[in-house]
This record gives structure tokens, C-alpha cells and sequence, in this order.
């Protein structure tokens, strides 16, 4: 049973190749032995020559016969393994296509190959339309469409470093793609070249990753890293300014040290210390820029009236900073006469043991530069300078009573000793 099966799996011609070796052969040997029969018959005179000749032919015939024979079934078995290694390569090149398109049918990352000389998309996978949201089919249609996909701001930069590829083999950038709603996303793109035998480069293949929560999250960490150091630099600022405050209790020292602070960490033009004198009188405690005049007339510094300007009432009475991006959209709005031209503006309350003692306001020429954060930040120096302040009136009101106590006490000394005079020279 196992030879006929053996015969069924082999091909047609290796069969007729086998079979005419075997008849071949038989005949070769028949001739052989009409040759040696002829020879025989030759010498014993019963047969003629010509019997002796045809012998002769006949076995050249089965001779050139046989090696025909033999020569077929050697092409034939080299044919047979030929084709067995076309049929094992072929079935190698389908199991490893088959298994490259497992791969990049089901891999997260796009897989692309590009034509180096025309920079055409030659494939690409699956992935392709779930990063980015097109078809491969459009992609097929148009194998350069995938250069529209790259955000405008990194388009440049990116053909021109395809384009530089084509000639060095290297790839690896990271950049942003615009997705059919609009929405960009973050991607990094790797390539690598395929050579031919000259070294010549003719295609690129590499992948697409899809890193937009890693962006992201490093965004974020530079954010955080960001805000942390501008704590830490407010915090800072703050300490020093405090420690300026409390230095120095003379009020013009005062003064001047808030204005110097508020520059650091505020961006104004312009600005005053207006401080109450009375619930609506306010008087201008000290300005910056500082005009000349303003140095000569400091005791009698110029006073306004908190009810003639709106917003300067509205900060008094509510305690809360004020914030206008743009005065010429307000119109309630007055500039101080000392502020200048204002197009934003910023007031926030002094404010100590729950008193409100005056006001900081800070003017720009430029709309919008004042924002919420520098209104915070000028709340958090409000609250030391209030309190310096507040204790540079103690000092002054201190020097005050330390003047008359010692006025008084040198009047009772001269009292005393006039006393004694008088008493010494009355008669007893």
C-alpha cells in the first residue's frame, strides 16, 4: 500500500522518466546479449554478419537510449527539487505575509512605507485611520495626502526633514496633527531607509506613534514646575518685602519701599498711596513716577474727594480690589489727575485691624495689562504694607508724644528751677 501512494505523490514525469530508464536499461541489456550472441554465432559460421550488425545497432540504439533516459530523469529530479524550493520560498513569503499582516493589522502604532524618490505612501495600516481619522482609502487616492495632516505651524519643518531623510536615511521627530474636527494631537514619527544592492535608498518604512496623553502630561509637569517656581519667587518677593516694610518704621521709608515692592511683582506705569483723612477725604500719601513738584509740596500733599470718583468709592466700601482691563470701556471710569493717561487699572484697599486706611492704585497706558493674578498679588503686599503703615503711625504718633512728654518734662524742669530760685531768694 505504501508504494502505490508513494507513485501517486510523485509527478507525471518523474514516473515516465523512471519507467524508460528501467525499459531502457532492459534493452540495453537484451542487446547486449544479441551482441554476444551475434559474436558467438559469427565464429561458429551459423549466423552472417549482417545479424551481427544489426546487434550492434540495436544495443547503441538502447545505449544512447539509456543515457537519454538517465539525463531526463536527472533534469526531471532537479526540476522536482527546484520546484519544491519555489513551493517551499512561496509558502515561506505567504505565512510571513500573513503573519506581517497580523502584525500591523492589530499593532497600535501606524506602519507606514514611503517611495524615497517620489515620496509616495506605498502602505500603510489599519492604525492609520484611528490616529488619524481618514481613510486609507483617500490616502490611496492621494499617496501625498498625508503631508495635509500635519499642522500648519510644523508643516514646513516636517517635509523639509522628510526631504533631508532622502539623503541622510534618518527620521525622528515628534510634531502635531490636525485630526478632520480640528482637534490636534501630538505624534512621534520614526523611519528608517531600505537600500538596494548599490546602497541606494529607495523606500522608507517606520511607525507613528500616538503621543498626546505623554505631551500632555509633560505639559503639564513644566506647568506645575512653572507655577511651583513662581511660588516660590512670589513667596520670596513677599519675605523680602515684608522684611523692607518692617525695617524702616519712618513712614516716607514706608512709602517708598511699597512702591519699590509693588514694582517687582506688579508691571504698572503708574501709581499712588492715597490714604483716608477722613471717610471720603483722601490725600496723596506719595506717587511713582515722583515729579519734582510732588518732592517739593510734600507737606501739603493734593487731596480728593472719594465721591467724585466711583470706583475709588466702590474699592472703599466694599474692601475688595478692582480690576478694569480697559477704561475706555467703563463708563463711570475718572482718572486720577496724577495718574496720567490710564487705559488699565487696578486699585486694591490698605486695610489693618479691619480699618480701611487708604488705597493702591496703578494705572498703565496699555489696555489689558493688568490681570487677575497681579490683582492677586498686589492683595497679598496690601496686607503688610497696611500694617506697616498702620505701625508707621504708631511710630510717628510715639515720636509725637515723645516730643511734648519731653517738652512738658523740660517745662517742669525750668518750672522747678525757677521755683527753687524764687525760693532761695525770698527772705526768711
Amino acid at each position: 500500500m505504501e508504494q502505490p501512494e508513494r507513485l501517486c505523490r510523485e509527478s507525471p514525469s518523474s514516473l515516465m522518466s523512471k519507467f524508460g530508464w528501467r525499459i531502457s536499461a532492459t534493452l540495453f541489456c537484451l542487446a547486449l546479449a544479441v551482441l554476444v550472441l551475434g559474436l558467438v554465432a559469427t565464429r561458429l559460421h551459423s549466423i552472417d554478419l549482417s545479424s551481427m550488425w544489426l546487434g550492434i545497432g540495436l544495443a547503441t540504439f538502447c545505449a544512447v537510449f539509456f543515457f537519454l533516459s538517465r539525463s531526463l530523469l536527472l533534469a526531471s529530479e532537479q526540476q522536482r527539487v527546484t520546484a519544491t524550493a519555489l513551493d517551499t520560498t512561496e509558502a515561506s513569503l505567504l505565512e510571513s505575509e500573513a503573519r506581517f499582516r497580523q502584525m500591523a493589522d492589530n499593532i497600535q502604532e501606524i506602519f507606514w512605507m514611503i517611495d524615497a524618490d517620489s515620496g509616495e505612501t506605498l502602505y500603510v495600516n489599519p492604525a492609520y485611520e484611528t490616529i488619524t481619522g481618514r481613510s486609507r482609502a483617500a490616502l490611496k487616492r492621494n499617496p501625498l495626502a498625508y503631508q495635509q495632516i500635519i499642522h500648519l505651524d510644523d508643516r514646513v519643518h516636517v517635509v523639509h526633514k522628510i526631504d533631508e531623510a532622502t539623503r541622510t536615511g534618518d527620521f525622528d521627530e515628534r510634531f502635531r496633527i490636525v485630526l478632520p474636527d480640528g482637534v490636534s494631537r501630538w505624534v512621534w514619527v520614526r523611519g528608517f531607509p531600505v537600500r538596494d544592492h548599490k546602497g541606494r535608498i529607495r523606500r522608507f518604512v517606520g511607525t507613528v506613534l500616538d503621543i498626546t496623553i505623554q505631551k500632555r502630561t509633560e505639559e503639564e509637569v513644566v506647568r506645575n514646575l512653572s507655577l511651583a517656581e513662581s511660588a516660590w519667587s512670589e513667596a520670596d518677593a513677599m519675605r523680602k518685602a515684608t522684611l523692607a516694610l518692617t525695617e524702616d518704621l519712618r513712614m516716607d521709608n514706608v512709602l517708598d519701599t511699597l512702591l519699590q515692592s509693588l514694582q517687582e511683582l506688579v508691571p504698572y506705569e503708574s501709581a499712588q498711596i492715597l490714604l483716608l483723612e477722613s471717610d471720603n477725604r483722601l490725600f496723596l500719601a506719595r506717587e511713582a513716577p515722583r515729579s519734582s513738584e510732588a518732592k517739593e509740596a510734600v507737606k501739603y500733599p493734593p487731596t480728593i474727594d472719594a465721591a467724585n470718583f466711583p470706583f475709588i468709592q466702590r474699592a472703599l466700601v466694599s474692601q475688595h480690589g478692582i480690576l478694569l482691563p480697559d477704561t475706555d470701556q467703563e463708563p463711570d471710569w475718572h482718572a486720577l489727575k496724577e495718574s496720567g493717561q490710564v487705559c488699565s487699572w487696578l486699585a486694591v484697599p490698605l486695610i489693618a485691624s479691619h480699618q480701611t486706611l487708604g488705597l493702591l492704585s496703578l494705572g498703565h497706558s496699555a489696555r489689558n495689562n493688568f490681570t487677575r493674578e497681579h490683582l492677586r498679588l498686589a492683595k497679598s503686599l496690601a496686607i503688610p504694607a497696611a500694617a506697616a503703615i498702620q505701625n508707621a503711625r504708631l511710630y510717628e504718633c510715639a515720636k509725637i508724644y515723645s516730643s511734648e512728654l519731653e517738652q512738658r518734662t523740660l517745662d517742669l524742669q525750668e518750672a522747678q528751677s525757677a521755683l527753687q530760685r524764687f525760693q532761695s531768694g525770698r527772705p526768711s
